[in-house]
């Protein structure tokens, strides 16, 4: 029944509060210079009030006021169209006036990039530390904008939240953000804050969670040396490529960045940060490791390592250097501009690395963006049974862009070396070669067409897979006229096979090319001109007895054409002499010098 009574009653006191206290607050005068010191004596800051201040009684007591603006021009500043200080009951029963909690309705808060963040974060921080205000502020529909020098607006932010402040001790901010048209929880919470007073280090706990991914920072924190602290970071993202264009930026392929998980302790000072004991999910892949970010003039730069088991770049694609039909080579521009944005030198070691259908294990790299340039580098890998070794850099020149380029297999089975690196599968056995080559231009095309350098193989115990040279040629030894046919089909085996190339503006020279075996000789030479995909090769086959001397047969011959689907054209005027049909055209004199061979 008292407790009935109580709360009937309670109304008509605050009418009796409100009426007493409303003569000492009637003018607008008195309104505005009490609105102004509860201001003050629950955030420490000075205010000015452009409309109106009117004194509430119902539904509780409350200071209304338009236009408050709070800041300098020059620096961070905050205007709120609707401000409203709820009062405390208790002591308006005293005749004394405090603020309950301060609700902010519409607030817009402009912070300049030229104003230092963690300055005025810590200039607030310390303010609350080394104070005794207690205080609550209720944003509604806040507005949040970053400007440049002149005032232009770079991002903005809506939020509602709750933001409360025990002096000496707390700050807590909690609330949902809508940052890009993303809605994003955020809980925010300072803790032991009178230790930045004595230089020392407060505690923060920090989580943002939206749909696209999650972000949150538990450890301590300071400001004797800019901001700077130590604690565990944890970020995860649903989709990293739904995020990079949520950022309004490109994702570097066309594939993968799925997934995304860092877990790491991370130690900050100033413009710099390293993160240790990382954990790094992207793709399904895992690794461990360490990064050094540092800001140098605005300017990312970024050192690191990472360790892992297995990593599969099958998510990722393949690097498109041909049209869709695969016959002519890629024109479109080639992007480098963003290699000058940051800094980069990572290390990467990876048990198994699988790349499609290709797995190359004990595999070291490493990856270093500087000055725009882009040098890449697998020290030493096992793969197809052997050993490589690559490199490659490339830099922005006036003519587009420059690619150095250079491959070392060692040891390999070449069909699948050679299938996986240049899409070519004729060539079986095993051995070595080594690529060099650089070129310029604006597309691949134009690098293609400008590439110098050379090549060279040499193979041991193997095929050329296509053609069956002996037994074309103990074909065409019986019958030289009727036994041309289809060429095609079968394997030419081999004891060894070596060849040297030179390349230049895009054609590469065949200076040598042999092949033996036990009943075959081939040696040949030529152009290719890798720009236009086609061979233009001449040489000679010769057959070998079964002592493994070579017979009188040789058989000169060409091979023109596309390179994927070549034609060998057999000499006809050595097939002609060949013939014994051909005695009676050319008579005995020829037959005695050797033009026309004795059947």
């Amino acid at each position: 029944m008292r407790k009935l009574l109580a709360i009937l009653l309670l109304p008509l006191l605050l009418v009796v509060v409100g009426a007493a206290l409303a003569p000492k607050l009637a003018s607008q005068e008195r309104l505005r210079a009490e609105a102004l010191e509860l201001m003050r004596a629950a955030t420490g800051l000075d205010a000015a009030i452009d409309g109106d201040v009117r004194f509430e009684v119902l539904p509780w007591p409350a200071l209304e006021m338009q236009g408050v603006r709070i800041g300098q021009d020059d620096g961070a500043s905050l205007s709120v169209p609707h401000l409203r200080i709820v009062l405390d009951l208790l002591p308006l029963v005293t005749g004394a006036a405090r603020a309950d909690y301060i609700a902010l309705a519409d607030p817009v808060l402009i912070v300049p990039d030229r104003v230092s963040n963690s300055a005025m974060l810590a200039e607030l921080l310390r303010r609350i530390g080394t104070g005794t205000l207690a205080g609550e502020i209720r944003v509604t529909d806040g507005l949040l904008r970053l400007t440049d020098a002149d005032g232009a607006i770079l991002t903005t932010a809506r939020m509602n939240a709750t933001i409360d402040w025990r002096g000496g001790n707390s700050l807590n901010l909690d609330g949902g953000l809508i940052w890009h048209d993303q809605p994003m929880e955020v809980d925010v919470a300072f803790s032991q804050l009178g230790a930045l007073a004595q230089g020392h280090n407060a505690r923060l706990r920090a989580s943002s969670s939206g749909p696209l991914g999650d972000l949150s920072y538990e450890g301590s924190f300071g400001f004797s040396s800019g901001l700077s602290g130590e604690g565990a970071v944890y970020a995860a993202a649903r989709s990293v490529r739904a995020t990079l264009d949520w950022l309004g930026l490109d994702a570097p392929t066309e594939g993968g960045f799925g997934p995304f998980t860092l877990k790491a302790d991370m130690l900050y000072s100033g413009q710099s940060a390293a993160l240790s004991r990382v954990r790094l999910e992207l793709d399904g892949n895992v690794s461990e490791g360490g990064f050094n970010l540092r800001l140098d003039e605005g300017r990312p730069r970024i050192q690191g390592s990472l360790a892992t088991g297995t990593l599969d770049l099958a998510p990722y694609g393949q690097l498109v250097l041909a049209d869709p039909d695969g016959r002519n080579w890629n024109r479109d521009p080639i992007e480098t501009q963003r290699l000058g944005r940051f800094d980069l030198d990572l290390r990467l070691s990876a048990g198994e690395v699988r790349v499609g259908g290709t797995k190359l294990e004990r595999f070291a790299a490493s990856a270093v963006v500087k000055a725009g340039k882009l040098s890449l580098a697998i020290g030493e890998a096992e793969g197809w049974q052997g050993i490589f070794r690559a490199s490659a850099q490339v830099a922005p020149v006036a003519a587009g862009t420059e690619v150095r380029v250079e491959l070392v297999c060692e040891d390999v089975a070449l069909a699948q070396a050679l299938g996986d690196i240049f899409r070519t599968q004729r060539l079986e056995g095993t051995g070595s070669f080594r690529l060099t080559a650089a070129g310029s231009g604006r597309d691949i095309a134009g690098i293609v067409g400008s590439l110098d350098g050379s090549f060279r193989l040499q193979g041991a115990t193997g095929a050329l897979v296509g053609i069956d040279a002996p037994r074309i040629l103990a074909r065409l030894a019986e019958r030289p006229l009727s036994g041309v046919g289809n060429l095609r089909g079968g394997r030419t085996g081999f004891d060894s096979i070596a060849a040297e190339a030179t390349i230049t503006a895009g054609v590469a020279s065949l200076t040598a090319l042999s092949i033996d075996s036990a009943r075959l000789a081939v040696r040949m030479n030529g152009t290719a001109s890798i720009l236009a995909r086609d061979l233009d090769l001449a040489g000679t086959a010769m057959l070998k007895d079964a002592s493994g001397t070579a017979s009188p047969f040789e058989l000169p011959f060409v091979v023109r054409g596309d390179w994927d689907d070549p034609v060998l054209l057999p000499d006809p005027q050595s097939l002609i002499r060949r013939s014994g049909a051909a005695r009676p055209l050319f008579g005995p004199r020829r037959e005695a010098a050797g033009i026309v061979t004795p059947p």
